[in-house]
């Protein structure tokens, strides 16, 4: 009798813990039909202070992708924030500071393991959460010397960054051009801005709905620095000579409780293909999930 009781008690023990380790009934997959986001109040990540969650280097977030194991996820973005459970734990949640235009914010994270501990959904809440997105195009690329009018490279890039844009949530873009030092500030002015009415108006005509505009700033922001005039310099400077696209996200409620997978970072996955000429974030467009 006392066996038997016992062996109930660990049967029992058991399906709790892995219950605790398992909150958004997540399958086999490592997919949810229902994620459940614990409040903020509930995180063990603020160390007695008054902020909750952390301060996350993005760059280490937008190298996570589906596959990688609980040891690699750690080492990008630490212990997840919040208690899930002891045992057979498949779901880690986060909590990311960020500020946006001065105000401090907080994105949610979740990410879900399938039955062999690898990570396969990420989902963020609120929905679109820091979803700003900035896409750097150098200008050699796009442009023949001292010309504004797209190359044949150029026009496949700007289609490529055109089919991104489109799957984005984005309520407003800015084209911005930009120009290595050499020549004078009027030269590098008119340039910049004729490049950059050029991106604008192969974006609208590819289907780029979103309010666009095209500002130029010449040589006023160069990102490197190099002595000299001659070739060697010209090549040095190089990524000055570019064309910025700013891409606003659109901000989705925190009241409506919904999540999803459009945030500051995306699931990279090989399906969505983008030119090796733009830097930027890869962004799929997939449905949220509601939240309970």
């Amino acid at each position: 009798m006392k066996t038997s009781l016992k062996l109930t008690a660990l049967a029992t023990l058991a399906t709790l813990l892995t219950a605790c380790g398992n909150l958004s009934n997540v399958s086999d997959k490592g997919t949810t039909d229902n994620p459940i986001f614990p409040t903020l109040e509930q995180t063990k990540f603020n160390h007695d202070g008054t902020q909750v969650g952390s301060w996350v280097n993005w760059d280490n977030v937008r190298q996570i992708e589906r596959g990688m194991n609980k040891d690699q996820l750690y080492n990008l973005i630490g212990r997840p924030h919040f208690s899930e459970g002891l045992y057979g734990v498949r779901e880690w949640d986060y909590a990311f500071n960020y500020r946006e235009n001065g105000v401090h914010k907080i994105c949610q994270y979740k990410i879900l393991f399938d039955k062999n501990m690898n990570a396969q959904t990420f989902l963020w809440y609120p929905n679109g959460c820091h979803s700003d997105h900035t896409f750097n195009i150098n200008s050699d690329f796009l442009f023949d010397f001292d010309k504004d009018s797209l190359t044949a490279e150029g026009v496949r890039t700007v289609n490529a960054l055109a089919d991104k844009l489109k799957s984005l949530p984005v309520k407003s873009i800015v084209v911005e051009g930009h120009t290595d030092r050499m020549g004078t500030v009027e030269y590098n002015l008119d340039l910049s801005q004729r490049r950059a009415n050029t991106v604008k108006a192969e974006l609208q005509r590819l289907g780029v709905m979103t309010e666009l505009n095209a500002v130029g700033y010449g040589k006023a922001n160069q990102v490197k620095h190099c002595d000299g005039n001659d070739q060697v310099a010209k090549d040095c400077l190089r990524p000055n000579r570019r064309v910025m696209v700013k891409a606003q996200g659109v901000e989705m409620n925190a009241s409506e409780k919904v999540a999803g997978q459009i945030g500051p970072a995306p699931l990279y996955d090989d399906k969505y293909p983008y030119s090796p000429h733009i830097t930027g974030n890869p962004y799929p467009t997939i449905p949220a999930q509601n939240l309970q």
